[in-house]
């Protein structure tokens, strides 16, 4: 079952976009709003939760998944489905493992968290690319208040296969609570964040994977 409606490599993209956008705006470029939510976000070193997520189409059953996640800057991320189909997905700065327990299978792929984009950039970029490079890449907008949260959307400049835009949703201390990925076929994913710790010391063996035994490893070049 695909981590996010963009497919598998999903969760890992959209956080990486996240991050790199985090420094780009500055407050005489953004409404207070947007400003607010990137210097937070830009302040975040490390952030761990659990979260539930929904994915729904046009012409799709709407599929739910659930599980906890962990980053620590730079470009360390963890995302991992616990329900209803365990899934393990790890960016450890220089390589991004997928492991899937049911099949006994596992993927790695060399990856720098400077190349990545999607959300995953705006929270695990900060000190790759300078303001001016990352305004290049990415509209801001304050999207206002729905469901208890204030709305920020992220659209990159130059189109993502599969990516239409990114809405984040933040408190009123723009502390990050929920955020949505729609592509371009009408998909939404909808992710909701619980038990949120953020700038707390993290093990190092989350952002570690040894792919246990019999497990066949796929390794791409």
């Amino acid at each position: 079952m695909p981590l996010m409606g963009p497919g598998p490599w999903g969760a890992i993209r959209w956080f990486t976009m996240l991050s790199g956008a985090m420094l780009a705006l500055s407050a005489a470029q953004a409404s207070s709003t947007v400003d607010r939510v990137l210097e937070s976000l830009a302040a975040t070193q490390t952030l761990a939760a659990e979260f539930t997520q929904t994915t729904a189409s046009p012409s799709a059953r709407v599929r739910q998944a659930s599980g906890a996640f962990a980053i620590a800057k730079p470009g360390l991320l963890r995302w991992e489905v616990k329900k209803p189909y365990p899934q393990l997905q790890i960016l450890n700065g220089k390589e991004f493992w997928m492991f899937d327990p049911d099949l006994a299978q596992a993927s790695v792929r060399p990856i720098e968290a400077a190349n990545l984009t999607g959300i995953a950039a705006l929270l695990l970029n900060t000190n790759t690319l300078s303001r001016e490079q990352l305004m290049a890449r990415y509209e801001f907008a304050d999207e206002g208040r729905r469901d208890g949260v204030v709305w920020v959307r992220v659209v990159p400049k130059t189109p993502e296969p599969g990516i239409a835009r990114l809405v984040v949703g933040v408190d009123d201390d723009a502390m990050l609570q929920r955020f949505e990925i729609h592509d371009h076929l009408g998909q939404v994913t909808r992710v909701t964040l619980t038990r949120i710790l953020k700038n707390t010391a993290l093990d190092p063996k989350l952002f570690q994977f040894t792919p246990p035994a019999g497990v066949s490893v796929l390794r791409a070049p």
